[in-house]
């Protein structure tokens, strides 16, 4: 069995970039010092926690939101205002729908950036893309333009495998792809079946389908038949679907969502490796991660969680 640490979604804005994200956008500093000094101040982040991970994601510091790239970028959309992110004291600016949704680059650009500051460390630390998932976002939006749900659904799983595509020619191997409304009691399988097939049929690159706060309210044998490389569960707030993962017949490998992205206590490597232990029978890979983003916590307990998830992950033979 290969185990990996891995972090999912992005991670706490360290207060230097913040500060420097801030100038720039109040123009108290121009193009060429904010680039300087953010490839400096990410490359020392990126140093600390490639100690501990073998995999990253490319949104980790530098996205306000999961949305917000898009809202951005994408023909159609605009920038709403602040609503809360499901059920956390975390907000994002709502994806307001004016139009006809068209893609547009809207990641290439921070993608090209982290993967830049990992070639200058010169170790091995693979970069996932990060997408939002189709359903997840049409169901997140502030729909104006479209007569019905699933034709929005539908044109923004066109644009963002368009994206998903762009990512992939240059360069992205694995597409993390953030579907939260899966552990929603009001999942309309349909539709999300519906978009995530058209989404995936863009792109050949591996799907890592992630998910969070809450149990996967489906079965997961209605997932089976979905081009899913890894899918990532959520054992914090879920712990009892770990049981319903491993007794499912697939060819998945599993994002185990142990660590608490929502809690500064600090968990004990000794039951993190238990329960890698346990899937051992059942998955030939096993990725140790954050059962979601750790924007929620501050940037030492974050640390000082990858550091827990490090030690427990490297007693397995790789």
């Amino acid at each position: 069995m290969i185990v990996k640490a891995a972090l999912v979604g992005s991670f706490p804005r360290p207060f230097k970039v913040g500060r420097l994200m801030s100038k720039y956008r109040d123009g108290k500093i121009d193009e060429e010092t904010y680039e300087k000094k953010l490839n400096a101040e990410l490359m020392k982040i990126i140093k600390k926690i490639s100690k501990d991970v073998s995999m990253i994601t490319d949104c980790m510091f530098l996205w306000d939101d999961l949305f917000e790239p898009f809202s951005n970028s994408f023909e159609g959309l605009e920038k709403g205002g602040l609503y809360r992110f499901l059920d956390n004291n975390f907000y994002y600016r709502i994806p307001v729908v004016k139009g006809l949704i068209r893609h547009m680059d809207a990641t290439l650009a921070s993608f090209e950036k982290v993967r830049s500051i990992v070639r200058g460390l010169r170790g091995k630390l693979d970069i996932k893309a990060v997408l939002p998932g189709p359903y997840t976002f049409s169901k997140m939006c502030d729909n104006r333009y479209y007569s019905s749900l699933e034709r929005l659904a539908m044109d923004i799983a066109e644009a963002l495998g368009e994206e998903a595509r762009e990512l992939e020619k240059n360069g992205a191997e694995i597409i993390e792809v953030h579907e939260p409304l899966l552990t929603s009691e009001e999942i309309d399988m349909g539709l999300f079946i519906d978009s995530f097939k058209a989404f995936s049929s863009k792109f050949s690159a591996k799907i890592w389908l992630q998910t969070y706060f809450g149990p996967i309210k489906t079965k997961l044998e209605d997932l089976s038949d979905l081009r899913i490389n890894v899918l990532g569960i959520d054992l914090v707030e879920a712990e009892e679907q770990f049981d319903r993962v491993l007794g499912i017949k697939s060819t998945w490998e599993l994002g185990l969502g142990a660590i608490n992205s929502r809690s500064t206590k600090l968990e004990s490597v000794s039951s993190l490796r238990c329960l890698i232990k346990k899937t051992s029978k059942k998955f030939s890979k096993v990725y140790l991660t954050p059962n979601a983003m750790m924007d929620f916590i501050p940037v030492s307990i974050a640390l000082a969680k990858i550091r827990k998830m490090g030690i427990a992950s490297r007693v397995f033979k790789k």
